[in-house]
């Protein structure tokens, strides 16, 4: 008996039948498939992953859902499966040596073994917020041609959400509504549009933003800086659904835990292990992609039948893990064993940890069967590297996490002298890359082989999910994030067990923008690190607030409190939503105390930052003027140019060498922009940390390199996507002169012999003169000075200097 006509459902009653056994299907609704039958009119279902290949006489390809649904239902009908519709079960009894199902409508059915195949269509997640109740909010769109020129709301960064989107936003207003500051769990081609949409202003989406309250016609939300209201003809609530566990556990299954998200307790065979003979496949069993929840069903029929069943991917994988020996799965084992993130881990959080976006978008609902790290490795990225391979370097834009599975690494920081020195040794099994992933800034210390490694690049996004759906993995990444910041930029060359004990005593505050952390006058027992986002430190000059400084992630700050009950000297606040680790006094002594040959060091650091804040005082112009320019966006990215008006004699060198540098003769560069103070910040590239240019590329033509440069390659089709999304006006279209050579010019005249390249319209834009060893051209011709290109790490003393000098003549 297989329980869920949908895809898997469907594959596994196709095997059973091809088998000779004897096999009913149940459905609940009047229809196959009802989870694909839901989506809306003319939804694309896509066949994924394109590598595995498909096992089943079920016909299955890549088209709409009228298109796989008449297939189907064609299949079915031709094949004779024995389809019994409007059949919901209610329970399932154990009945000697197999099990009678009993339907909403009295029917009975005996079968030896049960396969549920049912999905999650019917139990979707609430908002938990007044309203959501009301007649014009769903979860389900049925056509996007039934509204036009309406007000929509959508709530949700999935990929159902963002499709709905999507689809709405072709004739009507839509707001889609994301929790987090960035998308996550949908897929890429889905965030892509999206994103593009928003950009060119035909789709809104609120980031850091949740609902508190729906009301007809509008909707009330909390974002980062504000409570709003939006206007709302309709709202679809697209945020997840769940695995009917109660009724689940009522028939006997077990889970992993008693967490909301935890998977059930499966044999490799499908079965569950603690009721024999009932077998639990595709989606509530976490299996969301229609392709893998096929192959499941026709190993799982496979396993019945007695036979023995080699994964559709094993032939693909087995290259791609070259270490630990065996099958896959023994291979699976070895990680497990051998790297410590992955063995303190549940074996469904492991798989998580190695799945890609692509593959699973709603993995932080349904937890994944173990079959799922089969295909994470699909596309998980396996390293070896000789001895002095780089694996990251310091100031990289690359925000992988790196597991060491065999060798060892050391980990160098260069200081702010141009020192690098040697700040830690990692060993086999160990994870590192976890603070680029958590700040989203640039590396903060370069990584290099210490002899043979192996190793595994797992994605951003992957890790993300997992730190989000795992309080003990989001656990484990932020005590290596404060362990790593400590010997970044307190304790180069202690041990980690040191001070991961330390690390494990520190707790993670989430902040809101413009919260404050800690006020002048309040007694301090806490000292802080920002995890992510940015903070600014204040004091009171009798009625001024003067700024000393602006922290970003991997600064520290309430030091002073860690050795004495002390009154706070200033006031902290956060200017962006911030995430901070604490460390309170009582822990810190404790660990002193424990090792007390640290503490000289803890006084020499703390006593060097307390100096700084007392000269940043004394000087208050430079760190306004720095407020400015974040306030303005200038040094939102992670390069910018500014030019000191005070050395600036308006000569013009720097544009016309842009020019000449340039090979179609068009400046990167104008000398028009924002001015604040002294300092004009002109019209170049920023280099954006996150570059809305590079959203709708069509060739992908806009890449970023990993020191953070963003450039045009000659693959550009001069759609002018860029131009349009770039909301700094610093990409423009030009036609590269035509290189017509001797004589060129009588012939293109006659109307022949030009250029192919004639007339052709590209993007351009500043890339820092990155193929030129001395830097960008404005600054190198600058007779005076005036130009300066600065990284994040130079803006504010650089900045500070500028203005002090041109204010005061210093």
């Amino acid at each position: 008996m297989v329980v869920g006509a949908g895809p898997a459902g469907l594959a596994a009653a196709t095997r059973a039948h091809e088998c000779a056994m004897s096999v009913v299907l149940l459905e609940r609704s009047a229809h196959l498939a009802d989870t694909v039958y839901c989506y809306q009119k003319g939804k694309h279902v896509m066949a994924e992953p394109s590598l595995v290949p498909l096992r089943t006489s079920l016909p299955f390809a890549s088209g709409s859902r009228e298109v796989v649904l008449e297939r189907w239902e064609r299949f079915a009908r031709d094949t004779g499966l024995d389809v019994r519709h409007n059949q919901e079960v209610r329970t399932i009894d154990r009945v000697d040596d197999g099990f009678v199902a009993h339907s909403t409508d009295g029917s009975r059915y005996a079968a030896r073994r049960v396969i549920l195949a049912v999905g999650t269509q019917g139990n979707p997640n609430r908002l938990g917020v007044p309203g959501e109740d009301l007649p014009h909010v769903k979860t389900r769109l049925v056509d996007p041609k039934d509204h036009e020129n309406e007000d929509i709301v959508v709530i949700g960064a999935g990929d159902s959400a963002l499709e709905i989107a999507i689809a709405l936003s072709e004739r009507n207003r839509v707001s889609l509504v994301v929790r987090r500051s960035e998308i996550v769990k949908a897929k890429e081609a889905n965030e892509r549009e999206a994103l593009s949409r928003h950009a060119s202003g035909r789709l809104q989406i609120l980031f850091s933003t949740s609902p508190t309250k729906i009301a007809p016609g509008i909707v009330h939300l909390r974002g980062a800086e504000q409570d709003f209201e939006v206007r709302a003809d309709a709202v679809y609530v697209k945020v997840g659904a769940q695995p009917p566990r109660r009724w689940l556990e009522k028939l006997g299954v077990g889970f992993a835990s008693a967490e909301p998200g935890a998977a059930p307790l499966l044999t490799h065979g499908h079965e569950s292990r603690t009721v024999p003979g009932l077998y639990l496949i595709g989606a509530v069993a976490g299996r969301d992609l229609v392709k893998l929840g096929i192959n499941q069903a026709y190993e799982v029929i496979e396993h019945i039948a007695g036979r023995q069943v080699v994964p559709a991917d094993e032939e693909i994988l087995l290259p791609k893990l070259p270490f630990g020996g065996g099958t896959v799965s023994d291979r699976i084992d070895f990680l497990q064993r051998v790297i410590p993130l992955f063995a303190d881990t549940e074996a469904t959080e492991l798989k998580d940890i190695l799945l890609t976006i692509s593959f699973r978008p709603s993995m932080m609902l349904q937890p994944p069967s173990r079959d799922d790290l089969r295909t994470a490795l699909l596309s998980a990225s396996l390293h070896v590297l000789d001895d002095g391979d780089a694996m990251m370097r310091q100031n990289d834009y690359t925000d992988s996490v790196w597991v060491l599975i065999e060798g060892e690494a050391r980990v160098l920081r260069r200081d702010e002298s141009g020192e690098e020195q040697e700040v830690a040794k990692l060993g086999g099994g160990s994870f590192f890359g976890e603070m680029g992933l958590v700040s989203g800034r640039r590396r903060s210390a370069t990584v290099v082989a210490r002899g043979p490694c192996k190793l595994l690049e797992l994605p951003r996004k992957t890790m993300l999910l997992l730190i989000d759906r795992s309080p003990r993995v989001k656990r484990m990444v932020d005590e290596a994030f404060i362990m790593r910041a400590f010997q970044n930029y307190l304790f180069p060359r202690v041990p980690a067990d040191i001070l991961k004990a330390l690390a494990k005593t520190a707790e993670v505050v989430e902040l809101a923008r413009d919260q404050v952390v800690f006020s002048e006058g309040d007694e301090g027992d806490s000292f802080y690190f920002v995890r992510s986002g940015q903070v600014k430190v204040t004091q009171r000059s009798g009625e001024r607030e003067i700024v000393l400084s602006y922290l970003v992630s991997g600064n520290f700050f309430g030091e002073g409190a860690l050795f004495a009950a002390e009154r706070r000297s200033a006031t902290v606040t956060t200017i962006f939503p911030s995430a901070l680790i604490r460390l309170t006094r009582q822990d810190f002594q404790q660990f002193v105390a424990a090792f007390p040959t640290l503490a000289p060091r803890f006084f020499e650091v703390f006593e060097s930052r307390r100096i700084e804040s007392l000269a940043a005082a004394a000087r208050p112009g430079r760190i306004q003027i720095l407020e400015d320019l974040i306030r303005g966006e200038v040094v939102i990215g992670t390069d910018a140019l500014i030019i000191d008006d005070y050395k600036c004699v308006r000569c013009g060198q720097c544009v016309t060498a842009c020019e000449q540098i340039h090979d179609d003769g068009q400046a990167r560069l104008s000398l028009t922009g924002i001015h604040f103070a002294n300092i004009l910040a002109p019209n170049s590239c920023w280099q954006c940390e996150n570059p809305l240019c590079m959203l709708d590329c069509p060739p992908d033509a806009l890449v970023r390199d990993s020191r953070g440069e963003i450039y045009i390659r000659d693959n550009c089709i001069g759609c002018g996507n860029c131009e349009a999304n770039c909301p700094y006006d610093n990409i423009f279209m030009v036609h590269p002169k035509p290189q017509l050579g001797p004589w060129g010019w009588i012939k293109a005249l006659a109307g022949f012999g030009a250029d192919d390249q004639a007339g052709r319209t590209v993007a351009v834009k500043c890339d820092l003169c990155r193929d030129l060893s001395g830097g960008p051209a404005c600054v190198r011709s600058c007779p005076t000075g005036a130009a300066i290109r600065l990284t994040p790490e130079e803006y504010e003393e650089t900045i500070g200097g500028l203005v002090a000098r041109g204010r005061w003549g210093g």
